[in-house]
């Protein structure tokens, strides 16, 4: 089409638009929290709970994790539950084949019945490491109709705090993936405990037999289990769990250190599932679920209890995020959770090829974008837009998709406000913990503001306490977040001393993060106390523990480790040791020429590279760009404190415009043409 057809149709659209709808005023959002003074404190919950109870159950029938589907399953046996995808070879995967709620709790009971004949008892922990799939949730249902519990593992915790759980938690049953085999072959030497490991895929008991022997193993599929179970089955050996029992241990990787098990009972996970109903969105048996955030993480947890309570399904990824689109047009989801780190890569995909369209076509777009935007402000949803240019972008992630939930870290306003516009303008931003079963605050249908993450779950109360060192004052509305409710984890498993740095006497769970009460009554989350920042993939990193490595390197006097939840890595400003590299300090302007030689920054750069592969950090721990710096970090230039501490508040605006450009310079070489993985 010519661009004066296009230029003629842009014309009308503004006419309509300017006809019907100009004038309209923007929604205000009702303010859905209230207060009360106690022991001299503001403590905050949702409107509707008032003074009354927390909310602990969304259904009086569901006070378990085992009630969560076995009721469920009792009303709607034939809906279908789970669904998979079979390869086929060369990359290519059948249609999803489903087993419905019936067929599920019979499967996990007579997995559980295999269990116990193997020997586990009332109390004992099943640990799962594996990607989402049948075979995890097969394996974690099946605890709890004999009262056991699970406990997860995940590849990004490493080998050595895998090591650690399994031996804290004293396992002796592993449930895994055949690419987990080897590994567990060698860390048995060290998990005494561990006896059984029951693999997910077939065709591997004469592969690993022999080996699994030799290092005092057994080793079983997850037809093996279910077939000895089937056979030794009976009602009663069933040995249902009450709401104080332990349904799971959830661990944290935590910043440095070994990782810390989080202790969820029955009654603190069921009232953490009242959250994602708190959005005011009610599931139904025709809501179809994308798995593919790891179920290790309570937030996937939360977003499959969701769909239990509809009666809906979920359909499993294949494995890889790479061909997740392929079975997202298979499936056909009406529910989509998602990461910041996800709407951001669709962020810059959709706007890289706006950007090299016609004028015509960009033209299209901002006018759109900007009356689309308008209009949900206004509480409209027009749908003229979304023929005009917005179904094509949906189709990204599919055009069934009612509803996208974002949470594990802040989003910002930029790529919240594309994602509702462009997407799916039902994305309400949640913000909660592991220590809260997913529990905290959202954002419920009807709250299109952006910048916040809503207002307290009916199953939590917030309070707001001062942190003087930061400048962050209660009476000022800011302060570290603390909760408490039912939904508030047991503590730390074997760890009575993290446990008492975050548990108070009278129930209350630190955060440390430092949130924001608004005008509207919405919480956002403005800082991190202690220095402990959070990726945009929601992985937790300590900066000065991080800076003390690097500081190991021989080319390097300081560092300024920076992150933000808004980014999925780290960078540094770098003060060479300039002695060390044999130049002379005081000589400033020689200093800035060393600082521009790409000799100097390569050497370092290899230097920095060689001490996180010695001091084993974590993938996202790594430097991805860093700027070398002539002059000292010091107490003359405000940037250290009189106890010679980076002041990290003072660095971060001082080298703001330095930092933001190491951004850029990473997101362009991420995009060349040249990387291998575009």
């Amino acid at each position: 089409m010519e661009p004066i057809f296009l230029i003629a149709i842009l014309l009308i659209v503004v006419y309509i638009y300017y006809l019907f709808f100009f004038g309209g005023k923007t929604n205000r959002l009702k303010n859905q929290t209230t207060s009360h003074e106690e022991n001299g404190e503001t403590v905050y919950r949702y409107d509707r709970v008032g003074r009354g109870p927390l909310q602990e159950i969304v259904d009086e029938r569901i006070k378990t994790v085992y009630e969560l589907i076995e009721v469920p399953a009792q009303d709607k046996p034939n809906n279908q539950l789970f669904g998979t995808r079979k390869p086929l070879g060369n990359n290519q995967y059948g249609e999803y084949k489903w087993v419905t709620y019936g067929e599920f709790v019979t499967m996990r009971k007579h997995f559980g019945s295999g269990l116990v004949h193997l020997g586990a008892k009332t109390g004992d922990p099943v640990a799962i490491w594996a990607p989402n799939r049948l075979e995890w949730v097969l394996a974690s249902h099946s605890c709890y109709p004999y009262n056991l519990y699970n406990v997860s593992l995940y590849d990004t915790l490493g080998r050595e705090s895998s090591t650690f759980i399994l031996k804290q938690i004293e396992a002796q049953f592993l449930v895994c993936d055949k690419t987990k085999i080897p590994a567990v072959f060698k860390l048995k030497k060290e998990c005494a405990n561990l006896k059984h490991i029951i693999c997910m895929d077939e065709n591997v008991i004469e592969q690993y037999k022999e080996k699994a022997e030799s290092v005092g193993l057994n080793l079983y599929t997850v037809q093996e289990i279910l077939k000895i179970g089937e056979e030794t089955f009976s009602e009663e050996k069933l040995n249902l769990p009450t709401p104080e029992d332990i349904c799971m241990i959830m661990y944290t990787s935590g910043t440095y250190g070994n990782p810390k098990g989080a202790i969820l009972t029955h009654k603190n996970y069921i009232a953490g599932t009242v959250n994602p109903i708190n959005t005011n969105i009610v599931p139904n048996e025709n809501d179809i679920l994308i798995s593919y955030l790891p179920l290790a993480h309570i937030y996937e947890k939360m977003m499959e209890s969701w769909i239990f309570y509809g009666h809906g399904k979920i359909g499993f990824f294949t494995g890889n995020v790479r061909n997740i689109t392929s079975d997202m047009n298979m499936l056909k989801p009406t529910v989509f959770p998602v990461v910041p780190r996800i709407l951001s890569r669709i962020y810059d995909n959709v706007i890289d090829k706006i950007s090299n369209s016609p004028f015509h076509i960009r033209q299209l777009f901002r006018f759109c974008y900007w009356a689309k935007s308008r209009d949900l402000k206004r509480g409209r949803d027009f749908s003229l837009w979304d023929i005009l240019i917005f179904n094509k972008i949906k189709s990204m992630v599919g055009e069934n998709i009612k509803l996208m939930v974002t949470t594990s870290a802040p989003i910002s306003t930029t790529h919240h406000n594309f994602a509702r516009v462009c997407l799916c303008p039902l994305l309400p931003q949640s913000y909660g913990m592991t220590e809260t079963a997913g529990a905290g605050t959202c954002q419920r249908k009807g709250n299109v503001s952006l910048g916040n993450v809503g207002s307290p779950s009916t199953d939590i109360e917030i309070k707001l306490v001062d942190v003087p060192e930061m400048e962050y004052f209660a009476s000022k509305g800011e302060g570290e977040i603390w909760f408490r409710g039912p939904c508030v984890f047991q503590g730390y498993y074997k760890n009575q001393e993290e446990t008492d740095k975050v548990l108070t006497q009278d129930g209350w769970l630190k955060s440390g993060d430092i949130g924001r009460i608004n005008l509207n009554g919405t919480f956002s989350i403005i800082d991190r106390k202690k220095n402990i920042l959070k990726l945009q993939q929601g992985e937790y990193v300590a900066p000065e523990y991080l800076e003390s490595v690097f500081n190991k390197c021989p080319s390097i006097a300081q560092t300024y480790v920076y992150g933000s939840s808004f980014e999925s890595n780290l960078v540094a400003i770098i003060v060479p040791d300039f002695e060390a590299l044999g130049y002379d300090q005081q000589n400033k302007e020689a200093l800035k020429k060393v600082i521009a030689d790409p000799k100097i920054k390569k050497q370092i750069g290899k230097e920095m590279l060689e001490i996180s592969k010695i001091e084993k950090l974590k993938g996202f721990e790594y430097i991805k760009e860093f700027h070398l710096e002539h002059e000292m970090f010091s107490v003359e230039n405000g940037l250290l404190s009189d106890t010679y501490k980076l002041k990290r508040i003072t660095a971060k605006t001082y080298y703001q415009k330095t930092l933001t450009k190491l951004y850029d310079n990473f997101k362009k070489k991420s995009d060349s043409p040249n990387k291998k993985d575009k």
